[in-house]
C-alpha cells in the first residue's frame, strides 16, 4: 500500500503504526504519531490500522533553550 510518511511517499506492507515504526527503524521513545493530522496515542499504535493514502507524521520532541 502507498502512504505518505514524514512528507515522502512510500510503499509499505505494515498493517499498523507499530509495524511501520519498526519497518523504518523509527525510534519510538519521545515521539508523537499523527495520522491525517490526528494524534494517535501510543497505546493504540498496535491496533490502529493504516489505510491506503494515509499521511503519517512522526514528530520528535526536542529540548532547547
Amino acid at each position: 500500500m502507498q502512504i505518505k510518511l514524514n512528507g515522502k511517499i512510500i510503499n509499505t506492507e505494515s498493517k499498523n503504526i507499530l509495524e511501520l515504526l519498526l519497518e523504518y527503524s523509527i525510534e519510538r521513545k519521545s515521539i508523537v504519531v499523527a495520522v491525517n493530522m490526528e494524534i494517535i496515542k501510543q497505546e493504540k499504535w498496535q491496533s490502529y490500522t493504516i489505510k491506503e493514502n494515509d499521511t503519517i507524521e512522526c514528530l520528535t520532541f526536542m529540548g532547547g533553550g
